[in-house]
């Protein structure tokens, strides 16, 4: 390996500033620098007509300009002598210098060999993936590619009942089953009018994971680039859910920054869900109901419907009394808010230790993004106060159309019922709570020391015009 030139080592990244030591770094250099970050000696016959004219610098000025490339013709730039003191320190650092040019290519090659593992490995599980849900054209593209193996069989808890049921894989007829026990119409959504039933278990739990680790190792064959990169995934993913479950059960939420939206029909969380897609595949914002229910259907009601609905509820309410909006009871204990921020860092972590291979399932994903984004505004309402981020400090009712945040309606709610027939929404301050006597008995003392105020004020008029008549 070639010994590395002054330059070369004077402004590699791989060293820092205190490993290369003041007296090197202190050095002179002159050099011109093109605009792509190569440095050339001022006689050198790369340089550019466009290049900047030479300028003369120290080593650690020059670092500070951010990350340059030596020209390997001229040596990059002109540099001082070295002292003999300089040199020595110089020879000591080339070793430590090559050691890690070594293992920063090896790193690289490992993040090549990584990739293409990776485009392998999703390759075969797109091809498993069109097998579990049945798409037939590409079904038909794959059956010639599939060698003879034996049927494979997962055992799953049935979401419909108690029993057990079973995933079933055909590598000869390409054919991925689910059967319940106890029902054959457990996993399934009839249609009506002769239609194939509606295949509903691949979307519940872990189920289309545990499908694909059956279908894509017989795709595999002798490349372990999936059971490399996938092959864990189903344990990870349901590993990642009961963390997150457990850890829910033990620190039940502190503080609510959205509000407590439920289901009408059965008294469930109604979860929001974000708009995705574009154009005519655009699906609105909507909160989703996951429990099926009697009539064999979920429940989705469109975000920005209810979100009117409980914001004109809440500007009915405080209509009369804007100042409702800030109390000062409605702010979060300080310190519960501090501690809840501490807790969603901790379960950022926990989740990042369980996801392993199921890091990238759309929905750990979204989980993910949720923490974080709750970790974040969490931060800022320990900072800033949950009323000033919520925006209520600035509420006016005659605002045109104001729109409260997420956070708002959370403060401002107790709880709200969703159903396709009402929105109804019960807030703290509704006739009868404490917080509405409270608020009411203080406005009204208020009135009554102004009313007080205006009497003496009138008073102290009236006997001043009696006075001079």
């Amino acid at each position: 390996m070639a010994k590395p030139l002054t330059m070369e080592l004077l402004s590699s990244p791989l060293l820092s500033l205190d490993e290369i030591g003041s007296a090197l770094t202190g050095l002179s250099v002159t050099v011109r620098i093109s605009t792509s970050g190569v440095t050339h000696a001022p006689q050198c016959r790369q340089v550019g007509k466009r290049t900047p004219a030479e300028e003369t610098m120290t080593a650690r000025e020059l670092r500070a300009r951010g990350e340059v490339r030596p020209c390997r013709t001229c040596g990059g730039a002109l540099v001082e002598e070295l002292s003999r003191a300089q040199a020595e320190q110089f020879e000591k650092l080339v070793p430590i210098l090559e050691r890690r040019r070594e293992q920063a290519r090896e790193a690289e090659l490992a993040r090549r060999e990584e990739e293409r593992r990776t485009s392998r490995a999703d390759a075969i599980d797109e091809r498993a993936s069109d097998i579990v849900n049945g798409w037939d054209r590409a079904i038909g593209k794959r059956r010639a590619f599939t060698g003879p193996a034996e049927p494979r069989v997962a055992l799953v808890p049935c979401d419909d009942c108690d029993a057990e049921a079973a995933i079933s894989f055909d590598p000869g007829s390409l054919e991925v089953s689910y059967a319940c026990p106890s029902d054959p119409e457990h996993g399934f959504h009839a249609l009506g009018d002769g239609l194939k039933p509606l295949a509903l278990w691949p979307h519940s739990g872990a189920n289309q994971w545990i499908a694909l680790g059956l279908v894509a190792p017989v795709i595999a064959g002798d490349d372990d680039a999936w059971a490399a990169t996938y092959g864990t995934r189903a344990d990870d993913y349901r590993a990642t859910l009961s963390a997150m479950e457990a850890f829910d059960r033990a620190h039940p939420p502190r503080l609510r920054l959205a509000p407590d939206v439920r289901c009408g029909d059965c008294g469930g969380p109604l979860v929001p869900s974000p708009e995705r897609g574009m154009g005519r595949r655009r699906i609105e914002a909507h909160y989703t109901c996951d429990r099926r229910h009697e009539d064999g259907r979920f429940r989705h009601y469109e975000k920005r419907v209810v979100d009117g609905e409980i914001d004109w509820s809440l500007h009915r309410r405080l209509h009369e009394h804007p100042s409702w909006a800030a109390a000062a009871e409605l702010e979060p204990d300080p310190e519960e808010v501090a501690a809840y921020t501490a807790e969603l860092e901790r379960k950022i972590a926990l989740f990042d230790a369980c996801a392993g291979a199921a890091k990238s399932v759309d929905n750990l994903v979204r989980m993910r993004a949720r923490l974080v984004e709750r970790f974040v505004f969490a931060s800022k309402v320990r900072d800033e106060g949950a009323l000033n981020a919520a925006g209520l400090t600035r509420y006016t009712p005659y605002a045109h159309r104001w729109a409260f945040s997420e956070l708002a309606r959370a403060l401002l709610t107790s709880r709200v019922d969703v159903n396709a027939q009402f929105v109804t929404v019960a807030t703290p301050f509704d006739e009868g709570t404490p917080l509405r006597r409270l608020l009411r008995t203080r406005e009204i003392r208020g009135e009554l020391a102004d009313l007080r105020e205006r009497q003496e004020e009138l008073e102290r008029e009236l006997a001043h015009l009696e006075a001079e008549s």
